[in-house]
């Protein structure tokens, strides 16, 4: 692979941003106004049962993560000399780099469930703590840039120029890897029933979902054919693979 080349049309590589991963929003506390009212009881008997708590507010997912940016292709270029001598020219035809797909945020934390109110002696009905407020979904991971596809290059000659007048690289870019999915959140803890055992917990839904690698970029053609110009004649059409 040569250090130096005489001709780039290389497609640009697409750069890595790293950006912070959006997490999804927490869900709003209770605090003591979620919590249930408590029992009445007379002397001997009860009037009013304990009111129950307040279910916990759910978090919210994290957003999709952004993808990758793809590489870009090889550029489209025609270059014709009536007259060619010397070295072969060193042609660089390699489409550009596609870029990481960015992280998934961690989902939104439940909120904790209010407890019931108090329970008087007389009253012996079991009222129910507010269960938990579910996590939130960890956001999906970004998928990965595209490579960018290298150029179709023909070369026409003169019948006196030998050999190939013209060589290098021609290759597709490198595809992007794709980011990492995000973690849930935490599920709220069920509020406290009237006979001090907890309530339910809210629901894990799971982490983001994982993405896929971008796609590599497609090699280009080379050929190479005579031509009815002058003997020392070249020239060189680069053409553009652009993305499907």
């Amino acid at each position: 692979m040569p250090t130096h080349y005489d001709i780039i049309v290389s497609g640009k590589d697409a750069p890595d941003i790293v950006v912070t991963p959006v997490p999804g929003k927490d869900g709003k506390v209770l605090g003591p106004e979620g919590n249930g009212t408590p029992g009445k009881a007379g002397w001997f008997t009860c009037e009013d049962q304990a009111g129950p708590g307040q279910p916990g507010n759910h978090g919210w997912g994290a957003p999709q993560a952004e993808a990758g940016a793809n590489g870009q292709p090889a550029w489209t270029v025609t270059i014709e000399c009536s007259e060619f001598s010397g070295a072969p020219l060193s042609l660089c035809n390699n489409g550009g780099h596609g870029a990481k797909g960015q992280d998934g945020g961690k989902g939104g934390d439940g909120t904790d469930g209010g407890n019931a109110g108090h329970q008087p002696w007389h009253c012996k009905d079991l009222v129910l703590g507010g269960i938990g407020g579910d996590a939130g979904s960890g956001g999906n991971a970004g998928p990965g840039g595209n490579g960018g596809n290298a150029a179709n290059v023909t070369v026409w000659t003169g019948k006196d120029l030998t050999g190939t007048p013209v060589g290098g690289d021609n290759r597709g870019g490198t595809q992007g890897k794709a980011g990492d999915y995000g973690a849930p959140g935490k599920p709220g803890t069920g509020g406290k029933n009237s006979d001090g055992s907890l309530a339910s917990s809210g629901a894990n839904p799971g982490s983001g979902l994982p993405a896929k690698d971008g796609d590599l970029g497609k090699g280009g053609t080379f050929a190479q054919r005579g031509s009815s110009k002058p003997s020392t004649y070249l020239k060189i059409a680069i053409i553009s693979q652009l993305a499907e």
